[in-house]
């Protein structure tokens, strides 16, 4: 018996986008935020602690974007999102706003990073938000962390707080710009795969989706376990042969008359003598 696996085959693009808000309330702090992210080591000068995650290898390439109008020292790391933790004072305020995106497998480096930059500068940037890109080049898992202020931008600094950047309905935009942008650059690339953001309900397909998983880590492994679990569940029943359709059932005369006439001729039931005679017979 062979014990050589097949490898795994990955598409060539995936539809994956999620939109979270970061708070006071995670125990967290901007700057270990953009540092975790970034994987680099910047100082917070809010706590005084140095976060420091220069081993993570997997970034291979990081952006800071602002609008025209947002001073120089927000295209650096430590100086913006320091001053994005000073500008809060509430226990639970609320820190940044986080996107995280699949990349197409299917377009190399260099086009993935032209496709980041062109939707983050015509969606995010000119709403006025400053996105701070990171690309994590995970194998098979290419994606990108995009950590944005929430406060509107002067010339000085921080303003307030942007409302309108809450709404829902902006997040539904922003899924269904970036499955655009991802199927404009792989048609320009000339592949005719293609991503789509609604869900199978909305598309009318008629299949139960997945859950994702994401990695297991110490508090959540028993329930990445359990998704895995439902996950193969619904492949297994998604990809089962369906079972075959019951046979249409007949009336019983026609039942009888078969049986009858696959019965031999010495096993045929023999005729009654008083079949179609009325009345008492003859004594």
């Amino acid at each position: 018996m062979s014990t050589n696996k097949e490898p795994k085959t990955k598409p060539g693009a995936i539809f994956h986008f999620t939109m979270k808000v970061h708070g006071r309330s995670e125990g967290t702090c901007a700057v270990r935020l953009s540092a975790y992210r970034a994987g680099a080591r910047i100082r917070s000068t809010l706590t005084g602690r140095t976060f420091n995650y220069t081993r993570k290898t997997e970034v291979e390439w990081a952006q800071i974007f602002t609008p025209p109008i947002a001073p120089d020292w927000m295209r650096d790391r430590s100086s913006l999102w320091n001053a994005a933790d000073l500008s809060e004072t509430r226990k639970d305020a609320q820190l940044a706003r986080e996107i995280e995106i699949a990349l197409p497998l299917a377009l190399d480096r260099t086009r993935q990073v032209d496709l980041l930059r062109e939707w983050i500068v015509d969606e995010l940037v000119t709403r006025g938000m400053v996105a701070d890109a990171c690309l994590h080049a995970k194998a098979g898992n290419p994606h990108c962390h995009i950590l944005m202020t929430l406060r509107s931008v002067t010339g000085d600094g921080f303003g307030l707080k942007e409302r309108a950047w809450n709404s829902p309905s902006l997040a539904s935009e922003l899924r269904a710009s970036w499955a655009r942008a991802v199927n404009r650059h792989l048609e320009k690339s000339g592949l005719d795969i293609r991503v789509d953001h609604r869900s199978y309900a909305e598309q009318g397909i008629d299949l139960i989706p997945t859950v994702h998983v994401g990695r297991p880590g110490p508090f959540n492994r028993e329930r990445a376990a359990s998704k895995a679990i439902a996950n193969a569940a619904i492949l297994a029943a998604r990809y089962q042969p369906s079972p075959a359709p019951a046979p249409a059932r007949l009336p019983a005369t026609t039942l009888l008359n078969q049986r009858r006439r696959r019965l031999p001729a010495h096993t045929q039931p023999t005729p009654s003598p008083f079949t179609g005679f009325r009345g008492n017979p003859s004594p």
